[in-house]
């Protein structure tokens, strides 16, 4: 019966585990996700919360919305330039 329960080649059997496709522009509860120009004219960096054992889980938000979770944040690429030229229609 043990004879069954080896591996015919005699190797040690390989389990597949979830590889990391972690980032550079990723903590361990978050990952960068876009620059998002605001009304103010400004960009302000997007991050999704990727800790599943957070309540908010999934969530994007931003670095301000990060720290005051008490989650990690995780560098970000360069900023892209001004988006001067992206207007918000007048309410």
């Amino acid at each position: 019966m043990r004879s069954f329960q080896r591996n015919l080649n005699g190797t040690k059997k390989k389990y597949h585990t979830r590889t990391n496709n972690k980032t550079k522009y990723q903590s361990n509860d978050a990952k960068f996700l876009t620059w998002q120009p605001i009304q103010t004219g400004e960009i302000v960096a997007l991050f999704n919360i990727i800790d599943r054992k957070h309540p908010s889980y999934g969530s994007t938000v931003t670095a301000d919305t990060l720290r005051n979770l008490h989650l990690q944040v995780p560098s970000t690429p360069p900023k892209p330039p001004s988006y001067s030229l992206f207007k918000f229609p007048n309410k």
